[in-house]
Parts: structure tokens; C-alpha cells; sequence
């Protein structure tokens, strides 16, 4: 047979003591373990990691548009060197077209200004004698153009 273990009482102090629990004993009960509570919820969490991306999108934007604004700088400022320049061609073109601008391209051309303006006279109507040739057809020419080089060279 085996033995058993002896069941102890709890120790109750005597009735009247002050160690004796009231008529509230019966509903009193032992306090559960508080469970540890989490300082940030699912909620919270999902918060911050969206702050975190708009915080990290902003930062992005931020760099782009610094970026385009460099370039619309860079842009800007060669449109403005290009618009002088365009300026200047312009103001150069001017001068060349002006009279003082002619006359300055003809001399360093080797041109001189003309003497005395001639004034050819026109020759009437039945004086000069028709051409016996076709003027037009150009075998034909070569031929009187060299005749008549030749024919001025012996005069």
C-alpha cells in the first residue's frame, strides 16, 4: 500500500482575531499578472512606417526639383549668351548691308571707286544689220566669239 500524502489545512487564526478575513472574503480573489503592454500597436507602427515614406518621398521630390531647377538655370543662362550673340550678328549684318559697309567690303575686295559715269547711246532701228547665225545655239558662238577675239587683237 502506498502511503499518501498528508493533506495540510491552511492555518486560520482564531474568530475574532484581526487576521480574519471580513464578510467581503468571499469576494475578494487574487489579482492576475498584469500583461506587459506593447507601446506601439499595429496601428502605430504602420504610422510611423508611413511617415517615414512621405518623409522619404518629400526628400526625393526635393532632390528632382533641385535638379531641374539647376538645369533650367543652366538653360536660361545659354539662352541669354545665345540671345546676345544673335544680337551681335544681327548688329554686324546691319553694318555690312549700310552703304559705309559696301564700300568697305569693295576696297578690301581690291575694288576702286568709278571715274566718270559714261552714258552709252543706243543704236536705231535698222543700223545694225541682223544676225546671219542662231544667237542661241551655243556651238555656234564659240566659234564668232573666238573670230571676233581674234579680229580685235589685229587692230
Amino acid at each position: 500500500m502506498a502511503i499518501r500524502p498528508h493533506k495540510r489545512e491552511p492555518h486560520r487564526a482564531p474568530e475574532g482575531s484581526p487576521a480574519e478575513p471580513q464578510t467581503h472574503s468571499r469576494s475578494l480573489r487574487l489579482a492576475e499578472q498584469p500583461t506587459p503592454r506593447r507601446r506601439f500597436g499595429g496601428i502605430g507602427s504602420m504610422a510611423v512606417l508611413a511617415f517615414f515614406v512621405v518623409c522619404g518621398t518629400l526628400a526625393s521630390l526635393h532632390a528632382v526639383l533641385v535638379e531641374n531647377q539647376a538645369d533650367l538655370d543652366y538653360l536660361l543662362e545659354q539662352n541669354r549668351f545665345r540671345q546676345e550673340r544673335i544680337e551681335s550678328l544681327q548688329a554686324s549684318i546691319a553694318h555690312l548691308d549700310s552703304p559705309e559697309g559696301l564700300a568697305e567690303q569693295a576696297q578690301s575686295a581690291g575694288l576702286v571707286p568709278a571715274g566718270e559715269t559714261v552714258t552709252l547711246a543706243t543704236v536705231g532701228l535698222g543700223l545694225l544689220p541682223p544676225p546671219t547665225a542662231d544667237p542661241f545655239r551655243l556651238s555656234r558662238l564659240e566659234p564668232a566669239i573666238e573670230s571676233s577675239g581674234a579680229s580685235g587683237a589685229r587692230e
